[in-house]
């Protein structure tokens, strides 16, 4: 009994901070341990609320239905999207737009779920976030290789929480709590040799997994994960490049994790949820989002990582072509935008098109789970790849998607 207290004792004096740290972030559970086939990166710029497709890329000037929205040309000839967003459209030649996906989902939270997992949210059945079948699928490391930048992110469900998001909601409190591990890395390499004899005297599973626990965290504070997460080692040219505001400094941030390793990032931008204002609102986000977004194109191509990074721009659902009492737009499911690039797929498409007034979808209809299959394929991961979860059942990648030969090179 003295020695377990005495033991306690040193891991809270010593250590401070670092076992809330391992529990807020699950540090126990972060590292993946399972060989894949994943050889690409993929990078999701999350749009929480849900942003109109009619103020971003499948605009409708000069309809009932289009408001006061103008539509610009793109570098992609017969290609034009809002003119919101002018630094994208010099870059289309390098994205492809999805304007025919739809989806049964106009609830965020399930709106959410169905665009991170590819399924219908069923509570008894709950599914991975693509950024866990990435993690799942990775070679193993000692960093996080799933991480959301300003969201908690979607859980590993089945997959196990090696593969649940790191989760970056505010990147300087995230540094700090990395730095003052640094600071106490010896005391931490103490309580490992510590642990070590005594783990060897009791033989206890759970005291067994706490010591692997502590050597992965150890481990990870010699990676260039922990230098890529400090942005204030940034230079000055690029913070002035990207601009500031959040998304600006998460893009930034998604820059340095990707090069350093990190095989899936999810950067998330809210406000979209547009019922009143819509079109001063939009015009904003869509400011707050056109450069850093189009900088970290430019200087993931600048590195070579473009052909290596999978994009990803969407959010739960679209937004509704009618124009409702508080000059804002509903969820509408019905027309859910998607905009791809890199990681080999094609660009300066659009794929699908909507009607004049934008309420139909008029050709090429495409769903979800053909999306996932998409991303899946592209990620080199087989869309028919199956899993089993904690009973048994087998659990398929993809809800029988099929990719869009269109995008894929």
């Amino acid at each position: 009994m003295y020695a377990m207290l005495h033991r306690r004792h040193f891991c809270t004096s010593a250590l401070g901070g670092l076992f809330a740290f391992a529990l807020r972030h699950r540090c126990d559970r972060l590292f993946a341990a399972d060989a894949g086939r994943v050889r690409k990166r993929c990078l999701v710029l999350w749009m929480a609320g849900g942003p109109s497709q009619m103020e971003t890329f499948d605009p409708k000037p000069g309809t009932a239905t289009g408001g006061p929205t103008q539509a610009i040309a793109t570098r992609v000839a017969g290609l034009h999207i809002a003119a919101n967003l002018p630094e994208i459209a010099k870059r289309m030649d390098r994205l492809s737009i999805i304007r025919s996906m739809t989806s049964p989902e106009g609830d965020h939270g399930r709106g959410e779920y169905y665009l991170h997992t590819g399924y219908p949210q069923v509570q008894a059945f709950p599914r991975p976030a693509l950024g866990s079948i990435v993690s799942h699928q990775s070679p193993p490391a000692d960093y996080p290789l799933f991480v959301s930048i300003g969201a908690r992110g979607l859980g590993p469900a089945y997959l196990g929480p090696d593969h649940a998001p790191f989760a970056v909601e505010n990147p300087e409190e995230a540094v700090r709590l990395i730095t003052g591990l640094r600071r106490q890395r010896h005391a931490l390499q103490r309580l490992l040799a510590f642990n070590r004899s005594f783990d060897a005297q009791h033989g206890d599973a759970a005291l067994a997994r706490r010591s692997a626990s502590l050597a992965r965290i150890e481990r990870m504070l010699t990676t260039h994960f922990v230098s890529a997460l400090d942005i204030a080692q940034a230079s000055d040219s690029d913070r002035q490049r990207y601009g500031e505001g959040e998304f600006a400094q998460r893009c930034l941030l998604a820059r340095r994790l990707l090069e350093a390793g990190v095989p899936f990032v999810e950067v998330a931008h809210g406000g979209w949820d547009t019922h009143a204002d819509n079109f001063e609102n939009v015009a904003r986000l869509c400011q707050e989002i056109d450069r850093p977004w189009s900088v970290l194109m430019d200087d993931l191509q600048a590195s070579g990582l473009w052909e290596e990074t999978v994009l990803v721009w969407m959010g739960e659902f679209g937004r509704t072509p009618q124009i409702n009492a508080n000059n804002g737009r509903d969820h509408f499911p019905q027309v859910t935008p998607v905009v791809l690039g890199g990681g080999g797929l094609r660009g300066g498409l659009a794929i699908g098109q909507t009607n004049e007034t934008g309420l139909e979808i008029d050709s090429t209809p495409v769903s979800v789970p053909d999306l996932f299959a998409t991303l899946l394929t592209a990620l080199g991961i087989d869309p028919a790849l199956e899993f089993r979860n904690q009973f048994g059942a087998i659990a398929p990648a993809t809800d029988h998607g099929t990719p869009i030969a269109e995008l894929l090179a």
